[in-house]
């Protein structure tokens, strides 16, 4: 009956005391139906979560959106699909109750699911010729100042482009996931998850017609710091964050790694956005 996933990686909000008892019920569910699995706690500190030796075929993860997106950007492979307990509130990546978990995860491990894939952007921060910081995003890379409310100063290239000087509050580099978070609420645009494309939104900018962006995803963006300002900052997912110099350059493009998360079968994006209140169908 189970055919589809038989390996399966439970990993826990940090030091959630809820996460670890769901965990626990978990393990035994899937013990009784002859199914393997190991719990992990995604702990803070950590900036990897190795589970090589495993082999899951499954990654479920007990927490919120947040929780999905730090354990995403954690586990290196791009082959195993995410499933998400939903402990938070908003629940756009994490689709199961934690009230009726037993029928919905039913339902999945008999092979009534789907599967969306999604881009990933990876990112480097370059200083003075070479690679300082680099690492991969979800749902947004944001470029702004962390401290008093002042504008910033960056020239952008978009492509082979050159596409001028910013003054803003900051820019934000969207994946279609993260186009329901911070870059939606900057004025972005809402992205279908599975296109191949990112958005640019700038924020709050000063006396320019900058409009949010939908680029393709084989398109590369430069952002060059152009402040001598020790509180500019590239915010990763809203969870990591680096200091900026003058003179750094941010490269923002594609990953080969994709994000895969499993939904049940008869979720669809636009009733999310209608059921979130994003959308009003009146």
């Amino acid at each position: 009956m189970y055919n589809h996933f038989k390996n399966i990686v439970i990993i826990t909000k940090a030091q959630n005391k809820d996460a670890l008892s769901l965990a626990l019920q978990i393990e035994a569910w899937l013990m009784a139906r002859n199914l393997k699995s190991w719990t992990l706690d995604n702990q803070v500190q950590s900036t990897i979560i190795d589970i090589g030796s495993l082999k899951p075929d499954l990654i479920l993860v007990l927490g919120g959106d947040g929780t999905i997106l730090s354990v995403a950007r954690k586990i290196t492979t791009s082959d195993v699909p995410f499933l998400g307990v939903n402990l938070g509130q908003v629940g756009f990546l994490a689709e199961i109750s934690p009230v009726n978990w037993q029928e919905q995860l039913e339902i999945i491990l008999g092979g009534t699911y789907r599967i969306s894939e999604r881009l990933v952007l990876s990112f480097k921060v370059i200083r003075q010729g070479k690679v300082f910081k680099e690492g991969q995003a979800i749902n947004d890379l944001v470029v702004h100042r962390g401290g008093l409310a002042r504008l910033i100063n960056l020239d952008l290239t978009l492509g082979s482009q050159k596409f001028g000087h910013l003054r803003a509050d900051g820019i934000i580099f969207a994946t279609p996931t993260g186009s329901t978070a911070y870059s939606v609420s900057a004025g972005g645009p809402l992205v279908y998850p599975e296109l191949d494309a990112f958005v640019v939104t700038p924020i709050c900018p000063f006396l320019q017609n900058f409009r949010p962006l939908v680029l393709p995803g084989r398109e590369r963006a430069r952002i060059y710091i152009q402040d001598i300002d020790p509180e500019i900052m590239l915010t990763v997912d809203g969870q990591a964050g680096y200091s900026l110099n003058f003179g750094d350059v941010v490269e923002i493009e594609k990953s080969e790694k994709r994000f895969k998360l499993i939904s049940p079968e008869n979720v669809d994006f636009v009733q999310k956005l209608v059921e979130r209140k994003f959308l009003n169908r009146g």
